[in-house]
């Protein structure tokens, strides 16, 4: 099918999307699926990706393995410092702001999951990455220099418990996903830095009325050792999700808003069922969602030091979206969030201005 796609991070993007998914009575959510993706904004941002799903894999009705190729690039994204309060640098001039810098990833993810009984679900994943960023002289990321600007390749371990009870998993109305894991860069010495984590993550789903699902989220993520800048806007559980901000995390600020080592993200979002409508002969679903996302990043600082900005200890968005369900495994959905980014003005004040995020995309945002 045709790929049309909008954020405010990223603009205006096109390309072409493939799913298959094979079923098989009693085996959920699919025997086998496979998903290509060929997409790039105008914006410079690209996001190929092919991925290969496989539950009961050599007939073992306990594991279920993902592949996962990725290319990734940020033509301009945005780099604003490291902490909980920095504050946005007025631009003087479009979009040469002094926050914009380019950064290509492409990666390697494959995730084993093996049944312990039940719901209960022990994984083990490994990731190798490599990372190349580019920065004009004059932009905040080279003035800063943060570690990670030079780039490099790094193989990420991590292993955990998951609970799993999501009924449907693509958009669920009951049940929940729980996770607490542990990760780690192998020392290779090929990467700009060493580091190890921990990540906790939450989510809750519970149908009030036959129309209505309330769902919950909360994740939090330590990081120690030394932490490239570029793996602050990452989580490195067992779901890939990017971005404090963005599409993601927090919806209305911008992806990357902030960063550090240390996050938490938590999220409560009504879900109220418009329309159900068989579509080539496949329920179809219209919501209506209306949510709000908060949270704060701590453990770390820019290396030019701190400077005043926001003084709110927790970052608040809110916002309205539509989503569209087709056959109980496709999402596709539009979401508008409103926050507050503090911006310094020229004399050195800092100004709280209205943060707008549109995202027209794929999947629930958790």
């Amino acid at each position: 099918m045709p790929l049309l796609a909008y954020t405010s991070d990223n603009g205006l993007g096109f390309g072409v999307r493939a799913e298959l998914a094979q079923k098989k009575p009693g085996v959920l959510p699919h025997r086998a699926a496979y998903m290509l993706q060929l997409y790039a904004s105008l914006q410079n941002y690209h996001y190929h990706l092919f991925r290969y799903d496989r539950v009961h894999p050599g007939g073992n009705e306990r594991l279920r393995l993902t592949l996962n190729g990725v290319y990734r690039q940020w033509g301009k994204d945005r780099y604003f410092g490291i902490g909980n309060n920095t504050a946005r640098i007025r631009s003087l001039a479009g979009e040469d702001e002094p926050s914009r810098y380019g950064l290509i990833q492409p990666l390697l993810h494959a995730t084993l999951r093996l049944q312990l009984s039940g719901s209960l679900v022990c994984f083990l994943a490994l990731q190798g990455k490599w990372s190349h960023s580019a920065s004009d002289p004059g932009s905040l990321l080279t003035l800063e220099h943060p570690l990670g600007i030079d780039g490099g390749f790094d193989v990420l371990v991590a292993s955990g418990l998951l609970y799993d009870s999501r009924q449907p998993e693509a958009d669920p109305q009951r049940g929940m996903f729980a996770e607490a894991s542990g990760f780690g860069t192998l020392p290779l010495g090929l990467g700009p830095g060493k580091l190890l984590g921990a990540y906790l993550s939450w989510r809750g789903y519970l149908a009030l009325f036959p129309w209505l699902v309330m769902a919950s989220r909360v994740m939090t993520e330590l990081m120690f050792g030394e932490v490239p800048f570029y793996e602050m806007v990452l989580w490195h559980g067992s779901l890939p999700i990017a971005g404090f901000g963005g599409f993601e995390g927090v919806r209305g600020l911008p992806f990357g808003r902030f960063r550090a080592p240390h996050r938490v993200v938590g999220s409560l979002e009504l879900r109220f069922r418009l329309l159900e409508r068989p579509v080539f002969g496949r329920p179809s679903a219209l919501q209506l969602g209306l949510f709000g996302d908060g949270g704060m990043v701590w453990g770390g600082k820019s290396p030019a030091g701190d400077l005043p900005g926001s003084t709110l200890p927790v970052h608040l968005t809110y916002g309205m979206g539509l989503r569209l369900v087709y056959a109980e495994s496709f999402v596709g959905r539009l979401d508008v969030g409103m926050g507050s980014d503090p911006v310094r003005e020229p004399t050195g004040e800092i100004t709280n201005e209205r943060s707008l995020g549109i995202y027209l995309t794929f999947g629930q945002a958790f």
